[in-house]
């Protein structure tokens, strides 16, 4: 029981560690799931994020990183451009990046996408996901090659937050 409460509290306080600064012009956001055609509900929370950031800094690379898993009607970063079009982001400032099927494929694929565009590993990024998943990503972002790694936290539902801790910290133990 120590163990868990432990890893939730470093999952809870690493994103202090990691604010964004201002500067990052590239945001990755980490797909999560689809309804259909439709964001989830956590989906819907990180392009909130992912906007409200790109509002306070426009003309920012927003790269869109999600495949398509099995029950899903299209690749999550199609999704995520519908979403953020109708939202007003312009077309030409969304990269999608539609093959990644976990969290490390979707920093090794989107780093692939932003090096054919001239930008390197050194470019400051910040990556949109759940407070409780950041240290996680984080570190499959260092293992990617990412060095001025920083993060956006988007909402997450009271309702799926118990279970969201749990595989969490189960995936950390992995």
């Amino acid at each position: 029981f120590a163990f868990f409460v432990a890893l939730v509290a470093l999952m809870e306080l690493y994103p202090l560690r990691c604010a964004p600064t201002g500067e990052e012009r590239v945001v990755i956001v980490l797909g999560a799931g689809l309804r259909g055609e439709t964001p989830s509900d956590t989906l819907r929370r990180r392009l909130d994020a992912a906007l409200g950031y790109y509002r306070d800094h426009p003309g920012c690379l927003l790269v869109l990183s999600g495949g398509q898993g099995p029950d899903e009607a299209i690749p999550e970063a199609e999704a995520m451009a519908r979403y953020l079009i109708e939202a007003g982001v312009p077309e030409e400032d969304l990269l999608l990046e539609g093959r990644s099927t976990s969290t490390r494929e979707n920093f090794d694929f989107s780093l692939e996408l932003l090096r054919r565009r001239g930008l390197s590993a050194d470019t400051p990024i910040l990556f949109v996901t759940n407070r409780f998943h950041c240290y996680r990503a984080a570190g499959y972002a260092a293992r990617a090659g990412f060095t001025r790694v920083r993060a956006i936290t988007a909402a997450t539902s009271p309702i799926v937050l118990p279970s969201s801790l749990m595989r969490e910290a189960l995936g950390i133990c992995a």
